[in-house]
């Protein structure tokens, strides 16, 4: 942090100046002393001017701003993403989609256009970027899942689950029967996968539902002097969404590993 704040008074324009004036001396003149002089200045001037409490503040309020803008920028890229599954024929995820993102558009412009006097604000609006994005990618992997074909047809497998029970009812041949055997199983357990699969794609739509109505709630109370939002229900949903989002990366994975 020290050493941004030398690095960035050593660039300012005022320490620059003193800098200049010494090396131009020291070319009219054609003598050392003056820009030795002037590099001496220069460097009392640095210590000086990032040691000052104004330009610390200032130095700060920019390191919060550079995070804020890297939290949106990852957003907008989780955005991008997303936009390359999205169905061409706008549709209820676009939709929803987009009024996330509009959401964490407005609470970050609203920041930018008051940073100066909502500084105790920037935790929160910080998490809120990351929550917008942890939307966008799980929205992603979401549709991506789903738009795989299902080898499962529950029916079918049911109807050849009843019609080899059938048949072992009927054999007395050892082999066939352990063979019809066999066969049951791994259709049940394909069932049993698929209901799984079914369950875990509700439980994330249910919880992508949670985060719009907190981005929601968060855009229209969060700069509102009446209103109190609760900073800890944006934590809690952004440590849920974390965990859906490895979540939803194991499913993909053990999906890849079946295809």
């Amino acid at each position: 942090m020290r050493l941004k704040q030398l690095m960035s008074a050593a660039t300012d324009w005022r320490t620059l100046v003193v800098l200049g004036a010494g090396v131009v001396a020291a070319a009219v003149l054609s003598n050392p002393f003056p820009a030795i002089i002037g590099l001496g200045i220069y460097l009392w001037a640095v210590q000086r001017l990032s040691s000052s409490g104004d330009y610390q503040a200032a130095a700060e309020q920019l390191r919060v701003k550079s995070g804020l803008e890297a939290k949106y920028r990852a957003m907008q890229e989780a955005v991008a993403e997303l936009c390359k599954v999205l169905p061409t024929k706008p549709g209820e995820w676009n939709r929803r989609a987009a009024q996330v993102q509009h959401c964490a558009k407005a609470i970050y412009h609203e920041w930018l256009s008051h940073a100066a006097e909502r500084q105790d604000q920037v935790g929160v609006v910080g998490e809120a970027m990351h929550l917008a994005g942890l939307y966008m990618r799980i929205l992603r992997a979401h549709l991506v899942l789903k738009s795989r074909p299902n080898l499962v047809v529950a029916a079918d497998v049911r109807n050849r689950i009843a019609r080899n029970q059938m048949r072992m009812e009927q054999t007395q041949d050892l082999d066939a029967r352990r063979t019809l055997l066999e066969a049951i199983e791994l259709d049940q357990r394909a069932l049993a996968r698929a209901a799984e699969e079914q369950i875990e794609a509700e439980r994330f739509e249910a919880k992508l539902a949670a985060i719009e109505s907190t981005m929601e709630m968060y855009q229209r109370n969060i700069y509102d002097p009446a209103a109190t939002p609760e900073g800890s229900q944006l934590h809690e949903m952004l440590l849920e969404a974390e965990a859906m989002d490895q979540a939803m990366e194991e499913v993909q994975q053990r999906s890849r590993v079946r295809a």
